[in-house]
């Protein structure tokens, strides 16, 4: 589930510059259709670093992105499988920054082409090595309830490693120096990412542990308190498997990610829906 995709230039600027704010919500019924509700800002200090961009490509002779045009939203949605249509794109204009809110149209939630890598902020934080493509779908139980699967399929550990290697006399790496670890902290100030899901009924019962009312939490990263952890950044960087990044993330403040390879969501649907 991502951002808005953005040209190479402005994807760099916007990392730089630590300002992505990105929710997003999935909203699913008995039969298998739903919205996906993408919201993402940019925050003032985001803004000014992609005017600066901007001037720069203008001198090159470059039109700057239209980052928030309802055309961006309409390949958003074409890139997130077949039978995705783009209902609605509204911009977002506040005291914080400016985005827009993109609501999307599925007509079969296992179709969703929910990839790893759609987001640049938990790519550098290391989490593409351990989370793989995700992939949904719902079956009916026999009571009528409806029961929405979400599968981690088991990912390839990475080419490199954080810690020394085995055999090598050295010391595993157990802190990040101090210059890298303030440099990771600029780079994602302010940031956050969070992908939550909504039944189109009442709530059963779910494995997931991150519920709000009717609301199962999938993922939701504040970048600010994470990075306060040394420790903790510091094992998710070095996990090699789901295992590892599971232990890496538990109980870390700031940091709600549910690593299962199965996370299921058992719902009663709406009467008025099939």
């Amino acid at each position: 589930m991502g951002i808005l995709r953005l040209a190479p230039l402005a994807v760099a600027a916007l990392a730089a510059s630590g300002c992505f704010q990105s929710s997003t919500l999935i909203r699913v019924n008995a039969d298998g259709s739903g919205t996906l509700e993408q919201t993402t800002l940019i925050t003032q200090a985001g803004l000014q670093t992609l005017r600066q961009v901007w001037a720069m490509s203008a001198e090159n002779g470059t039109k700057p992105v239209e980052l928030f045009s309802a055309a961006q939203a309409r390949q958003f949605a074409e890139g997130m499988g077949p039978g995705v249509t783009l209902v609605s794109s509204t911009p977002i204009k506040n005291a914080e920054g400016e985005g827009s809110r993109a609501v999307l149209a599925f007509k079969d939630i296992s179709q969703l082409q929910a990839k790893r890598g759609q987001h640049a902020d938990a790519d550098a934080l290391g989490a593409e090595r351990v989370v793989p493509q995700v992939h949904f779908a719902v079956t009916r139980e026999a009571d009528g309830h409806a029961v929405l699967h979400i599968t981690l399929p088991p990912a390839a550990a990475p080419a490199t490693k954080a810690t020394a290697p085995e055999g090598s006399g050295a010391k595993p790496q157990t802190r990040m120096p101090p210059e890298q670890l303030a440099m990771v902290r600029r780079l994602f100030a302010g940031s956050r990412v969070v992908v939550a899901v909504e039944p189109g009924g009442e709530l059963v019962k779910t494995t997931c542990p991150f519920v709000d009312g009717n609301q199962v939490t999938l993922v939701d990263v504040a970048f600010d308190q994470v990075l306060t952890n040394e420790m903790a950044f510091v094992r998710l960087q070095s996990a090699r498997t789901v295992e590892e990044a599971r232990a890496a993330v538990k109980g870390v403040p700031g940091l709600k990610v549910d690593l299962d390879p199965e996370i299921t969501i058992e719902f009663a649907p709406n009467r008025s829906r099939p």
